[in-house]
Formats: C-alpha cells, sequence, structure tokens
C-alpha cells in the first residue's frame, strides 16, 4: 500500500530515551544510601543521564537495551527494571534540536553496577543530586520524576494496599527486618517508625529455615536477628 503523501507535510520530532538508573549502595549495610547514575557528555558538553536516540525502525524497548549496553556498559537482563516514567514534550528542551523524550527509570543492585561507565550521586532527602550543577536538558525533572516514582513505590505509611518489602530488589536475600527497614528509609528519605515497619512488613516475608530451625544473621552489629526473604505471592 503506498504511504500516504500528505504526512510527509508534518515535520517529525527527533526521539530520544533517557534512563534513570537508581541504585540503593550499602544495601546490608548500617547506613545504606540512595543514589543516581550520571555521566559526562561530549556530544553537548555537561552531565546528564544515559540517553540515545531511537533509531529508523527501532522500537522503544530495544533503544532502552541499546542504551544500557553501549552508553553504560551493562547487558539489558531480568536484573534490570525498565519503568516508563513518562514523555518529556518540551519543544525547548532540546537546544540542539526538536526532541522529545521517553524517559524510564531503572533500578539495579549496587553490584550490578560496579562496571557501570558515569558516577554514582548520592540523592538526597529533598531528591537533589549531592555536588552536582543542573543536568543538561531537563534531566533534573525527569531525575525527580524517577526518584518520586520510586519513594511512592517504597513508602507504607498512610496506604493500605500494594505494600510490598524492597519492590525494586535492592537488598540481596536474605536479610534482618532492620536491614530492610534501613533501605526503605534510603529511598524514603526518612526515618521510619521501627514497629509499624515490622508489622506491615512481616505478613509479606518468610523466616530462613534450616534443618527445621530458623536461621539467625552472624558478623552483624548487635545480637543475631531472624533472617528473612520475600514470601512467594500467591
Amino acid at each position: 500500500m503506498p504511504k500516504p503523501t500528505d504526512l510527509e507535510k508534518f515535520p517529525r520530532p527527533g526521539v530520544t530515551v533517557d534512563l534513570a538508573i537508581l541504585t540503593v549502595t550499602g544495601a546490608t549495610d548500617t547506613n545504606p544510601e540512595l543514589h543516581l547514575l550520571v555521566q559526562d557528555r561530549t556530544d553537548h558538553v555537561g552531565r546528564a543521564l544515559p540517553g540515545g536516540f531511537i533509531r529508523e525502525r527501532w522500537t522503544v524497548a530495544r533503544t532502552v537495551a541499546d542504551v544500557l549496553r553501549r552508553k553504560v556498559g551493562i547487558e539489558s537482563t531480568a536484573a534490570a527494571h525498565p519503568r516508563l516514567l513518562r514523555v518529556f514534550d518540551d519543544p525547548d528542551r532540546d537546544d540542539r534540536t526538536w526532541a522529545i523524550s521517553v524517559a524510564h527509570s531503572v533500578s539495579m543492585r549496587e553490584s550490578e553496577l560496579a562496571n557501570a561507565q558515569g558516577d554514582l550521586v548520592r540523592v538526597t532527602h529533598d531528591g537533589h543530586l549531592v555536588g552536582e550543577g543542573p543536568l543538561l536538558f531537563d534531566h533534573n525533572q525527569i531525575v525527580a520524576t524517577a526518584v518520586g516514582n520510586l519513594r511512592e513505590r517504597y513508602e507504607f505509611r498512610y496506604r493500605y494496599v500494594d505494600i510490598y518489602p524492597d519492590p525494586d530488589g535492592f537488598l540481596p536475600e536474605p536479610f534482618t527486618l532492620h536491614q530492610l527497614r534501613k533501605v526503605h528509609e534510603a529511598v524514603v528519605g526518612e526515618e521510619l517508625h521501627k514497629d509499624n515497619f515490622n508489622r506491615r512488613m512481616k505478613p509479606f516475608l518468610e523466616p530462613l529455615v534450616r534443618n527445621g530451625e530458623q536461621v539467625l544473621s552472624e558478623n552483624l552489629r548487635g545480637r543475631p536477628a531472624t533472617l528473612y526473604r520475600v514470601a512467594t505471592r500467591g
């Protein structure tokens, strides 16, 4: 079927994919912190999120995998969880050309980013990046959207449905309730009430059992505590 010739009359923007890659550093330690990957750009000098234009006849998903592989140095596997944030379409967002961004967030464990190209920058409680000036384009808006989206998944206060322990899987299993709470606090950016947190999380956890007995933590500060795994959702 021939292409309708009138479609050629409409100008077409470039379409990019930009990735806000988030992790919790020191997830099993006493002071975990939320971090985000930032890179140096040479095609437009400055600091920015990893990203790239969608090539002709490519899908968004293929471009996400390509950016992870070429720009970040990570193969797209089940360990990466790209989530569509939204489309950023301000006509003036890129002074080089008319471009819209299909922005995603990607949550990964710190160990999976060991060889990533770029810098892991700490995210403050109010969502700013420590030691960073304004990012290129509208990437600060993408960061704010990604951090807000992540925090909604980890916030349990004032919510009674869709509450899960460490939903993005930053914390390796097994873990203690203390470690789990500290990861949630690192993401949310605030301290959480210990007893309330434990009460809300326990229904979604199962203790680690070996030879019919619950396994306790070792080599951690304080007295040994029960180790847990996330229970399988029925």
